[in-house]
């Protein structure tokens, strides 16, 4: 072939010698690939060994069309698309009527995961699910001088990570959510007498309508006890 190359002659290339990338097992075509993308060169491929993607076999021809360019990153508007085909009940979530808006294009599953392996369950690129909230929500960020624990301990203590059936996210409706924690109570007039009952119904309807500032609050309530009300 090196004779030939200096004649000018065109040597049709014996493809049939090369390695069938396509039929490799999963871990051998990463391991192709990490041959080059090390941790060293590619910081976030240092987790990729212990990921869920890897221990079930997924590999980077999975994702990644090799040939493609000499770019092959993952657009972020594509990695929905791209993360549909595999988790479909994640696509299902987003489709129901509160969602994160990542149909809309104003969110995308990299802000929150990282494909290649996280420091946490679910490929978080956090620590947690409350410090990978709090990047878009810093305002539950706290620490709260009356904070609400459970609140403080998991987000998804509440609330569904990508869409839900109920307002705000909510893995239940108010108040049935806030019920399974808390006793319900009545609320007298302002004169102190009890309400009727038709006028308490309306009381176990949503708690937020009282209780505004449920992820925490550094300002009492009236009864001095810090009931989330201001």
């Amino acid at each position: 072939m090196e004779k030939n190359a200096r004649q000018g002659i065109k040597t049709a290339c014996d493809f049939k010698t090369l390695i069938d990338l396509k039929n490799l097992p999963a871990p051998a075509q990463s391991l192709t690939c990490l041959k080059c993308h090390s941790a060293n060169a590619t910081f976030n491929l240092h987790n990729w060994n212990a990921g869920s993607h890897a221990v079930n076999e997924v590999s980077c021809f999975d994702c990644h069309d090799v040939h493609a360019s000499p770019d092959l990153q993952v657009t972020p508007l594509a990695s929905g698309q791209l993360c549909f085909t595999c988790h479909q009940s994640a696509q299902a979530e987003f489709a129901l009527a509160s969602h994160h808006p990542l149909r809309e294009g104003r969110v995308f599953c990299i802000d929150c995961h990282d494909a290649h392996g996280g420091f946490s369950g679910s490929h978080l690129k956090m620590d947690d699910v409350k410090e990978t909230c709090v990047q878009c929500h810093p305002d539950k960020r706290g620490p709260f001088l009356y904070g609400h624990a459970d609140v403080a301990e998991d987000c998804l203590n509440c609330h569904s990570p990508h869409g839900s059936v109920n307002s705000s996210l909510l893995i239940a409706r108010e108040p049935f959510l806030c019920l399974q924690c808390h006793e319900g109570h009545f609320i007298n007039n302002p004169d102190g007498t009890p309400l009727s009952r038709a006028s308490a119904r309306a009381y176990y309807t949503r708690c937020s309508d009282c209780h505004s500032r449920i992820h925490g609050t550094d300002v009492p309530s009236t009864s001095g006890e810090g009931r989330f009300t201001q």
